[in-house]
């Protein structure tokens, strides 16, 4: 049971595999530079994820902002 929750939180993960290497657009920087600003980008722990039950959508937004927020202008 462990295993197919583990692979069907793979596979959820897949299509959003590529958005790591895209170029942010203007307004998704702006919107990471405001989160930043007003309550931090650092991801919290979720035990959800430490279970293998995916990521929640927070943690997942917060990481897509570092991820933006590195990249060069």
């Amino acid at each position: 049971m462990k295993l197919v929750m583990a692979a069907a939180a793979s596979l959820s993960l897949v299509p959003l595999a590529g958005c790591a290497t895209m170029k942010a657009t203007p307004e998704q920087r702006a919107s990471c530079e405001r989160m930043e600003q007003t309550m931090g980008i650092n991801t919290t722990h979720d035990h959800g994820e430490m279970k293998g039950q995916g990521i929640n959508s927070m943690n997942l937004s917060h990481r897509r902002c570092q991820q933006i927020l590195a990249q060069p202008q």
